[in-house]
Parts: C-alpha cells; structure tokens; sequence
C-alpha cells in the first residue's frame, strides 16, 4: 500500500469517503500485518516450548548418566578397595605361612646339625676305641 496518498478535494477540505476509505484500507493493512507476526511469535513459542521440553530431556537424562557413572565409579572403588585388602589380607597369611615353613626348616637343620654332631662324636668315639683296642692287640 502506498504511504503518500493524494486525496480529492472537495468544498470543505479533503473527500471525507476517501480518506475513510484509506484509513479502513491501512487498518486492514496493520491488523493483517499484526495477525502476521503474532503467528510468527507463536509459532516461535511453541518452537521454543518443545526446544525447552527436549533440553529437560536430555537435562534429566545427562543427570541419570552422570549418577549411573558416579556410581559406577564409587562402586568400581569398593571393589578396588575390597580387591587389595583381600590381596593384603592373603599376602600376609602367605608370609606367615612361608615363615612357619621357614622356622620349621631351621628346626630341622637344627636337629640335623645335632645328629651330625652327634655323629660325629659317636664316630671319634669308636675310633678311639678302636685305636686302643688296636693298641691293646699289639701290645
């Protein structure tokens, strides 16, 4: 619609229909106009409203994520944790073992140390006893 309307003239001033008329026709114009951008902003609300609905969505989904994560991980943690106190546990139990075994090993180095001694002494016992029997003979 043009903005520089020429009006008729008439006795009085400007062709009153006219002016009416173009006034009507500019309403028109305006409210059509409006209505217009009034379908575009709601037509954007409504973009925005299920934009807003999907983004708290995924907002509660990322949260569940993250908790199901941050529990994986605490619990992944417990797990490590029980794993090295039984490892601990079973290390130490192996060590006493082991040392048991190695005590009882001394022990019986220990005896056998003394059967030798023992040996030993019975065996410079009976070659003495030898030796002066041997002597006693050749006396």
């Amino acid at each position: 619609m043009e903005n520089e309307k020429k009006f008729g003239n008439e006795m009085f001033g400007y062709d009153k229909r006219e002016v009416e008329d173009y006034i009507k026709a500019l309403k028109a114009d305006y409210e059509s106009r409006i209505q217009a951008e009034r379908s575009d902003a709601n037509r954007v609300a409504n973009e925005l409203t299920i934009v807003k609905k999907k983004l708290e969505r995924y907002e509660v989904d990322y949260v569940q994520k993250q908790e199901k994560v941050a529990n994986a991980l605490i619990t992944a943690e417990d797990q490590a944790k029980k794993i090295i106190e039984t490892s601990r546990a079973e290390a130490l139990q192996e060590k006493e073992r082991i040392e048991q075994l190695i005590e009882m090993e001394k022990e019986k180095l220990l005896d056998m140390k003394k059967e030798v001694i023992d040996l030993k002494e019975k065996t410079v016992r009976l070659l003495d006893k030898y030796s002066q029997e041997m002597n006693n003979l050749l006396d």
